[in-house]
């Protein structure tokens, strides 16, 4: 069941994309080629829809690939028959019809799963089959809807034929216009993933978006879509990369001021950009500098659910562990922000930044350490830091703090080979170690030195680390 436009593009284009739907686009619509930016467009007045001819579409096709599926509940029989009676009542129903197409434009996009929710008024378990539909797409534009149907067969091109469509309405309708452009800007870069590399999307958004900056007044929309571009660089390789200070640097100076001014967690997260973009260039004084200002009053603390949930694409998002030492310090924003800030404060020579940082912040180094540096009598609480790093062991190798022996047993046999599972994050702590020793020797913090030291050389010594942290301390002594 296709849309008549649909149906008349794929008997033009045999369902192929490429040169054969470039063609058939250019030889059907006005096609002015200064403005391409991917290709040929199409007149969105060819294929968005009335609200009751949309309506109409929606609750047939939705019946036709969803409506009529015998579901089986993972819960129980009972449930199984009483969602599929739930299912074919609703269907039965043409008053439905509204409420449905209600749900459809809300959500935007819309699954199997949550139909199923909708109707039942609740999550249901059922078993995964093949329905013949993907997912629906519907948006209010221009007092009309943008409808469109991702089929199962033929799926890669009717991602396509949506994506080419959400590109036109872009080059051709208000924004102003456009309910929520920023989520069907998102679609529209899901709809591309799998069709083309990640570089040759970043190109197309951001040259949608320079477009769409060109043609729209100032609003909170073109900010969203600008920080999505931004977004958009950042993971999408080494060139785009490269180009990211410039993207940023940009937008802080075009969105500083007046009424749609970026407001502090959106500078948070463009600081979080620009201190990674840092980290990758390998950049140290940068790093310090966006790095301290994250963490200054707070900032990426103060926004961090909003940031992590807004921004799933940016941060990772993993829960903080102040409590462990040994653990792979890029799974958590923040203690990644904290690793490379006591990294470059150690490039940098700027030990006594090196030190605020780990007696003011507990992720600077691990709770144990933390403690040790605010304790009046630290000799006895020293068994401290040997216990932390055997439980981290543990839990790492068995998933349980339990086998403790056995866990440092496998652990001392394996983190040192570059193929096991254990290399990376022992790489990642010993390096993290080797750089708190050295800020702690600074400080002539010198039982903590001699304990840390000790554990570290007993399960986590990697040799061109410690030889490095050996010439570090020769130099120091040398110079006293």
């Amino acid at each position: 069941m296709l849309l008549s436009f649909d149906e008349q593009l794929f008997q033009r284009t045999d369902g192929q994309t490429g040169k054969k739907l470039e063609q058939a686009l250019e030889e059907d619509f006005l096609f002015v080629k200064q403005t391409a930016i991917w290709g040929a467009t199409v007149q969105s007045n060819e294929f968005l829809l009335e609200q009751e001819r949309a309506e109409k579409f929606c609750f047939q096709l939705i019946k036709k690939y969803w409506g009529k599926l015998e579901l089986y509940s993972n819960d129980s029989v009972h449930e199984t028959n009483t969602v599929n009676e739930k299912m074919k009542e609703y269907f039965a129903e043409q008053q439905n019809r509204k409420a449905l197409f209600s749900f459809l434009h809300t959500q935007g996009e819309v699954a199997f799963d949550q139909l199923i929710e909708f109707i039942y008024i609740k999550p249901v378990p059922v078993s995964r089959q093949q329905t013949g539909l993907e997912k629906m797409y519907v948006y209010k534009v221009n007092n009309q809807f943008f409808v469109q149907p991702i089929y199962s067969v033929n799926e890669k091109y009717w991602k396509i034929i949506g994506a080419k469509k959400i590109y036109s309405m872009f080059l051709q309708v208000p924004l102003r216009n456009i309910t929520r452009p920023v989520e069907l800007m998102r679609h529209f870069k899901t709809l591309l993933a799998g069709q083309f590399t990640a570089n040759r999307i970043a190109t197309i958004i951001h040259k949608l978006v320079q477009k769409i900056d060109y043609e729209n007044p100032k609003s909170d929309e073109v900010k969203q879509l600008h920080l999505l571009n931004v977004r958009t660089h950042f993971t999408s390789g080494r060139r785009h990369m490269l180009k990211l200070r410039k993207c940023i640097h940009a937008l802080l100076e075009n969105w500083s001021t007046g009424k749609f001014a970026l407001n502090m967690k959106e500078q948070t997260l463009l600081g979080y950009m620009l201190f990674q973009e840092a980290v990758y260039k390998r950049d140290y004084r940068s790093i310090l500098l966006q790095g301290m200002y994250l963490i200054e009053e707070e900032r990426i603390n103060n926004h961090a659910i909003e940031l992590v949930v807004e921004y799933a694409d940016v941060l990772s998002s993993m829960n903080p562990q102040p409590d462990t030492l040994v653990k792979d310090y890029r799974e958590n924003y923040l203690e990644h922000v904290f690793y490379e800030l006591i990294n470059s404060v150690v490039k940098e020579e700027q030990f006594g930044l090196g030190m605020e940082l780990l007696k003011n912040n507990e992720l600077a180094s691990c709770t144990a350490v933390f403690q040790l540096l605010h304790a009046d009598e630290t000799e006895t609480m020293l068994h401290m830091i040997e216990a932390t790093v055997q439980r981290d062991i543990a839990l790492f190798v068995d998933g349980s703090p339990q086998n403790i022996r056995e866990s440092i047993i496998i652990w001392q046999q394996q983190y040192l080979k570059k193929g096991s599972a254990y290399y990376h994050v022992a790489e990642m702590t010993s390096q993290h170690i080797c750089n708190l020793l050295k800020i702690l020797f600074w400080a002539e913090e010198d039982l903590l030195v001699e304990k840390l030291l000790a554990v570290y050389k007993k399960y986590l010594i990697i040799p061109h680390h410690f030889q490095d942290l050996r010439l570090f301390i020769e130099r120091r002594v040398a110079l006293c």
